[in-house]
């Protein structure tokens, strides 16, 4: 059984002002990865597309930004100029954004605004902050969180006693 392992980079540069394309051939520019801007990468199993969309099955990976995004399986939207715009998440959802994760059966991410949203039993962490609900939203690079629903449970440290200074007798 042959695995395919696909890296795709969705996000291309505007072409320049003034650059006149080719008359004899009417290729696509090639673009290296170090010439994207917020590039979107995504590796799975398999890929199959249209010209509006791709999916996305097995072991699924979407990096962009600080956002590392896991799930079973994904349909990528683009635009004309290759830009995911949207990705839609299904299975064994699985985001983390710096500090935070999160995790539910669906996600839905929008690529522009950078906002993903978890539905499907999610849940979601910031350090020792637990929540639950029926959607959790996070923006990438933001803190934030919004929780519909909610159910929050804060992790407290143990408490202390203060040992008294100066109170034990000397024998």
């Amino acid at each position: 059984m042959i695995e395919y392992l696909v890296m795709a980079f969705f996000v291309a540069q505007p072409p320049e002002a003034g650059a006149s394309a080719p008359q004899a051939e009417a290729r696509p520019p090639v673009v290296a990865p170090a010439q994207l801007r917020n590039p979107v990468e995504i590796t799975a199993k398999r890929v199959s597309g249209t010209r509006n969309q791709a999916t996305f099955t097995g072991d699924v990976l979407v990096k962009q930004r600080t956002l590392e995004l896991r799930c079973d399986k994904m349909v990528a939207h683009y635009n004309g100029p290759r830009e995911v715009t949207r990705v839609e998440c299904v299975g064994n959802v699985h985001a983390v954004d710096e500090d935070r994760t999160a995790r539910g059966e669906r996600a839905v991410y929008d690529v522009p605004s950078g906002v993903l949203v978890v539905t499907g039993n999610p849940e979601a962490r910031q350090g020792t902050t637990f929540l639950s609900g029926t959607k959790v939203r996070m923006t990438v690079g933001n803190e934030n969180f919004e929780v519909e629903n909610a159910r929050v449970i804060v992790e407290t440290a143990p408490f202390q006693k203060k040992r008294r200074s100066g109170s034990a007798k000397k024998p």
